[in-house]
C-alpha cells in the first residue's frame, strides 16, 4: 500500500524578494580538483558549491516563502495520453493529483518508464523579478558558464530546460538517459538534513542497466554534474522517497548545452 501524504509543508508566506550577491559561486572552491575528477569520472559533486549566505537564500525561498500553488504535480505517463501529465497545486486539484499519482506508480510497477514529483515551470512574465527568474538569470551567467565549462573540458554556452524538483513521500523518477536534453546535467540540491534511509537517492547505472555504478546522498549546497554522452546520454534515477518522510528532497536541476 502507497502511502501518499502531501502538501503540509507547502504553507505560503509573504514573497520577500532576496538579492543575489554580484558573485556567487563559493570563491575558496578547488577547481582544479573538480576539473581532475570529472575528466576521470565523467560525475564530479562539488559540495558548498555557493556561498552560504546564497545557498540559504535559496533553500528559504522554495522551502518557505514561494506560493504553495506555484507547484505543480509533474507525472508520467498521463492517465489518457502517453505525455507528462502536468497539475497546478490547487487545492481543489488535490484528488486528481493523486489519481495520476496511482497511475504512474503502476506504471512502474508494470517495468514503464515513469516519475511523479512537483516542479516548478518557466510560466512567469518578462518583467518577473521572483527570485527563481534570478536565479535562471544566473544559471546562464558568464560567472558559473565559466566555471562549468572549465570543470567539464567542454565551452557550454546556455543552459536547456531548468527548474526547481521537490520530492516528497513516494515520489520517484525512473531510470533514463537525458539524451536530447544537452551535453551535461546539473543537480544542485537545497536538501537539508536528508539521511539514506529516506531514499530520493540519485543512482547512475551502466550502460546495461544492470549495475548501480554511484549513489549519491542528497546534501545540502552541493552541485553534482554528470556527462551525457552525444545521442546516448547517461542511465540514472532517482529512487522511491520513502512513506512517511516529511522533509523535502529540494532540487534545482537541468542541463546545459
Amino acid at each position: 500500500m502507497v502511502v501518499y501524504s502531501k502538501y503540509s509543508f507547502l504553507t505560503q508566506k509573504d514573497n520577500m524578494r532576496q538579492y543575489f550577491a554580484e558573485e556567487l559561486i563559493n570563491p575558496e572552491l578547488d577547481i582544479e580538483k573538480y576539473v581532475q575528477e570529472f575528466k576521470e569520472n565523467k560525475v564530479v559533486v562539488i559540495r558548498d558549491f555557493l556561498r552560504e549566505e546564497q545557498a540559504e537564500i535559496m533553500y528559504n525561498w522554495f522551502n518557505n516563502d514561494m506560493p504553495a500553488d506555484w507547484w505543480e504535480a509533474s507525472s508520467f505517463p498521463g492517465i489518457k495520453e502517453k505525455k507528462v501529465a502536468f497539475v497546478r497545486n490547487f487545492p481543489e486539484n488535490q484528488e486528481k493529483i493523486f489519481e495520476n499519482y496511482q497511475h504512474v506508480i503502476k506504471e512502474f510497477r508494470d517495468g514503464n518508464f515513469a516519475y511523479h514529483f512537483f516542479r516548478t515551470d518557466k510560466n512567469h512574465t518578462e518583467d518577473c523579478d521572483c527570485h527563481e527568474c534570478e536565479i535562471r538569470e544566473f544559471l546562464d551567467s558568464k560567472e558559473i558558464l565559466d566555471f562549468i565549462s572549465k570543470v567539464s573540458g567542454d565551452k557550454k554556452s546556455h543552459t536547456d530546460e531548468v527548474f526547481a524538483a521537490c520530492y516528497t513521500a513516494g515520489d520517484f523518477l525512473s531510470p533514463h538517459l537525458d539524451s536530447p536534453n544537452g551535453s551535461l546535467g546539473f543537480v544542485y540540491q537545497m536538501t537539508k538534513n536528508w539521511l539514506p534511509q529516506y531514499g530520493g537517492l540519485l543512482h547512475f547505472m551502466d550502460d546495461e542497466k544492470t549495475k548501480v555504478e554511484r549513489v549519491e546522498v542528497p546534501e545540502f549546497n552541493s552541485l553534482t554534474l554528470f556527462y551525457l554522452p552525444p545521442g546516448k546520454g547517461k542511465w540514472h534515477y532517482v529512487s522511491h522517497v520513502s512513506p512517511g518522510v516529511e522533509e523535502m528532497r529540494l532540487t534545482y536541476t537541468g542541463w546545459y548545452k
